[in-house]
């Protein structure tokens, strides 16, 4: 009888397992056997899955764009306005080795948008759904009377993403 693979979970296994070889040796250190090895994966099993080491990168920050998703909907679905905005940036800030990680996979990410288009057009889609769930909130503020209906919810949801994104590399230099 063949066995049956959950491709999804394999994808993951290599993705997580390059997200751990990133946070502890930096893009340097990673190497397709080394994803390999640290997922207790063949090395050519790896290639059914990803392309090259940016296919692996870009799915490696997708998943953990989706982790955080998930988090976010989660207190979304508690809080609204003010709160859940604040829940946003707390989880945004580096508080544990975790989140560190996470800053450090996101900023090898960062470097790849800099250098390439197809990267920064994933970056372009990223931080444009994070800047409409900041508009969302700061609209649920507004209408529940937290905020002044004055406010120019496009600029501070952009100066708001702005300060998260600098507080998360302020981090991780400190």
């Amino acid at each position: 009888m063949p066995k049956i693979v959950d491709h999804e979970a394999q994808r993951t296994k290599f993705a997580e397992a390059a997200m751990r070889l990133i946070a502890r040796n930096g893009i340097e250190g990673v190497t397709m056997r080394a994803v390999a090895a640290e997922a207790g994966q063949s090395y050519g099993s790896l290639f059914h899955y990803f392309e090259s080491k940016d296919d692996l990168l870009m799915h490696a920050v997708r998943h953990l764009t989706s982790l955080q998703t998930a988090r976010v909907n989660e207190y979304t679905s508690q809080y609204s306005g003010l709160k859940a905005l604040e829940h946003l940036l707390c989880d945004d800030a580096i508080v544990n080795v975790s989140s560190r990680d996470s800053w450090t996979v996101w900023l090898t990410f960062q470097y790849k948008v800099a250098l390439d288009t197809s990267f920064a057009d994933v970056h372009a889609e990223m931080i444009g759904g994070w800047l409409e769930r900041i508009r969302s909130l700061l609209a649920d503020a507004t209408e529940a009377g937290e905020i002044s209906a004055d406010l120019d919810v496009e600029s501070e949801a952009m100066a708001i993403w702005a300060y998260s994104s600098g507080v998360g590399q302020l981090g991780l230099l400190h």
